[in-house]
């Protein structure tokens, strides 16, 4: 037997609970049953989502930035329209946007980039233990993009409207995606998840990212639905647990902070995994977001004025 399908309705709305809560790799997935059949992130599993391709003639599909999680089986989808927003839609063109974007390229190289296309293309490819990355699902869920969408787009599918919000920060082109009429918002990977924000790619950014999730959270919404874990919450508790939430950034640069109790180089501050821990530093794409992760908080610490960088070595002040 299959996984069972947790679903709650708001109007023509479904919220689709992924599979192990929605923790990453799967996501919480939206389905729209209106004029227009509509699945937004399909990324709750396989067992689900194929429930959803057998049983409903999804129109399009939506994906709220180009993450694996987000759209790990638009493949499933074969006689849908895919949709990414247009500051992405270039990653479902050429594939090595992809790795651009998520820092993989100039982390490692042209060479390494060819390999890993090749393995992405092949089924029986080797996993890595603690990401995503030479899934196949990447190749087969990025072959094509039929349509691209803009922020601040409005969407009509029947008696459901859909506005595209801007969110950037975790990725430079995600989205939220606000239903005003059912007073529902969908958080994406503003996911308030005890890992914290996720802006580690090249394309990431913190600063835009507090912005993102502190405007969302006054937005005109009673419902909140994220993209990993909580799910379902109301917007008084999204708000408090927003702030905890952020908090998980200040709590990295005291890690940060104190690595620095006495002066480091760049490689030594990367290799003690003070992000994602040191044991995940063995998978090839958790090293390069670890070293992304800890660059974009030296910066800020030196923006800040609590460090310094000299010839190299980084010293707190």
């Amino acid at each position: 037997m299959g996984p069972l399908m947790q679903r709650v309705k708001f109007g023509k709305i479904e919220w689709i609970q992924g599979q192990n809560q929605g923790h990453f790799p799967f996501c919480n997935t939206l389905l729209i049953q209106d004029g227009i059949k509509v699945v937004i992130d399909p990324g709750a599993g396989l067992e689900l989502m194929t429930q959803v391709s057998d049983h409903v003639n999804v129109d399009l599909v939506i994906n709220t930035h180009f993450h694996f999680d987000h759209i790990a089986y638009n493949y499933l989808f074969r006689q849908s329209k895919i949709y990414l927003n247009e500051i992405e839609g270039e990653c479902f063109q050429d594939r090595r946007n992809i790795l651009k974007r998520l820092g993989m390229m100039d982390f490692y190289g042209d060479e390494w980039a060819q390999g890993w296309l090749d393995r992405i293309s092949r089924p029986d490819s080797v996993q890595s233990p603690y990401s995503p990355q030479n899934r196949h699902e990447w190749w087969l869920s990025t072959e094509r993009l039929d349509g691209t969408y803009g922020w601040g787009d409005m969407m009509d599918f029947g008696a459901t409207k859909m506005e595209i919000i801007g969110t950037p920060g975790h990725s430079a082109g995600t989205c939220c995606l606000h239903f005003p009429d059912e007073g529902v918002l969908y958080t994406g990977d503003i996911d308030l998840t005890s890992f914290g924000p996720w802006y580690f790619g090249a394309d990431g950014d913190m600063e835009l990212f507090i912005h993102s999730a502190e405007t969302i959270a006054q937005l005109d919404a009673e419902t909140y639905i994220t993209g990993h874990e909580a799910g379902i919450v109301p917007r008084s508790d999204f708000q408090a647990g927003l702030k905890r939430y952020l908090e998980i950034i200040d709590r990295r640069d005291e890690t940060i902070l104190n690595a620095l109790a006495e002066p480091r180089p760049l490689a030594d501050i990367c290799s003690m995994g003070l992000i994602y821990g040191k044991k995940f530093l063995i998978d090839e794409w958790v090293r390069a977001w670890d070293a992304q992760a800890i660059q974009k908080h030296l910066d800020h610490l030196i923006t800040r004025g609590m460090i310094k960088c000299s010839d190299g070595i980084y010293i707190r002040i």
